[in-house]
């Protein structure tokens, strides 16, 4: 299944022009269920409707693939679609009522990293994570930004430092009051120091655009690169990563290789401490693209690719102790990870948690 996955999702890429056998109807039906259980099942559907467009010949694989099975991929895939549509056209309502109100929107992830997949629609969030930057000198736009939206009469939950929640619209809205979850790591604080210093340093508004016929902005090209190895990295040791967060860097850097500046990301990947993670992550990112072969993987490699091909160790909640311990409970499991791709032990991790919890309620950078 593993290699049937990789292969389809690299015709879903434009990568490969086929797959390299004919896949059983079993094969087929669990590439589904690992597509759904990776999120990826509009990006696969992709790749299945470049087979199947591709020619005599080339179409032959999918000779095997059920039809009701056809049909529920299709529809699961449209849902996708119609998810996407709707969060979008909320998310710029949402944004539209903020610049009303002179704050600017910054998508983090979502609609930015969407745009650079094959099909855009194929590539939905769970919820709609912002960042508001006042343009009139208000002191606390985050904050601001949650009065705003209680003034509308919603409920805004503010348990966790890092950002609010609330829903609008029908639309779940993460505001970010920080970027990254630095609570007790210093490392972490000094990245959340040089993210926003990128999104509010007055020389980087060439840096930034608008998504068009939108209130909507995009951060700075290096704030996003950041970004997004940040999470995945926090996501790799927390609960582990999926093929997404993989193909998400694959493609955000196969869109914008020009615009990022390598040789600073080079340095600030060691600054901030992802340079063992990094290189690995890019290295299955490689493989998901095709420029790679598994049998050229190093050990390092394989035990990040099979934690991808494992079940997630999800918790419901970060928030209070229950949450807390839930997370330690993931660094005890994932401690073979703190000695293989980073440069602290298991130990350190947890206490940084424990610190962080018991003397930063409310930390600030």
């Amino acid at each position: 299944m593993e290699r049937m996955f990789i292969e389809l999702l690299q015709v879903s890429l434009g990568t490969r022009d086929r797959l390299s056998w004919v896949p059983t109807e079993r094969e087929w039906e669990d590439v589904y269920e690992e597509a759904w259980r990776q999120a990826m099942v509009g990006v696969l559907l992709d790749g299945l409707e470049r087979l199947a467009v591709s020619g005599e010949g080339l179409a032959d694989c999918l000779v095997n693939l059920p039809l009701d099975l056809k049909l529920e991929w299709i529809g699961e895939s449209q849902m996708e679609e119609a998810q996407y549509e709707s969060q979008q056209e909320a998310a710029e309502r949402l944004a539209r009522l903020y610049a009303e109100n002179d704050l600017r929107t910054y998508v983090l992830k979502g609609a930015v990293i969407a745009e650079c997949y094959p099909v855009p629609q194929y590539r939905c969030s769970v919820d709609f994570d912002c960042y508001l930057q006042s343009m009139k000198g208000k002191s606390d736009a985050w904050e601001y930004g949650n009065q705003i939206v209680e003034n509308l009469g919603e409920k805004v939950n503010r348990d966790f430092y890092k950002n609010s929640k609330f829903t609008i619209w029908g639309l779940t809205v993460e505001n970010h009051q920080y970027l990254t979850p630095f609570r007790g790591n210093e490392r972490l604080k000094a990245l959340e120091r040089f993210l926003q210093h990128q999104l509010t340093a007055n020389s980087l508004e060439s840096e930034i655009s608008q998504f068009e016929g939108t209130e909507l902005w995009r951060p700075p090209v290096m704030v996003s690169a950041l970004f997004l190895i940040e999470h995945a990295y926090s996501h790799f040791l927390h609960e582990g990563l999926t093929w997404r967060h993989v193909l998400d860097w694959q493609m955000f850097i196969r869109k914008h290789r020009e615009d990022i500046n390598w040789k600073e990301l080079d340095v600030r990947i060691d600054e901030f401490g992802f340079r063992l993670f990094y290189d690995t992550y890019c290295r299955i990112g490689l493989l998901a693209m095709g420029q790679l072969s598994e049998e050229s993987l190093t050990i390092r490699d394989k035990r990040m690719l099979a934690d991808i091909w494992s079940p997630l160790d999800v918790h419901k909640t970060v928030n209070g102790l229950r949450g807390k311990l839930a997370l330690a409970g993931n660094t005890w499991r994932a401690r073979w990870k703190y000695s293989e791709f980073t440069d602290m032990t298991w130990l350190r991790a947890l206490w940084i948690q424990v610190r962080g919890y018991l003397f930063d309620k409310n930390p600030k950078i």
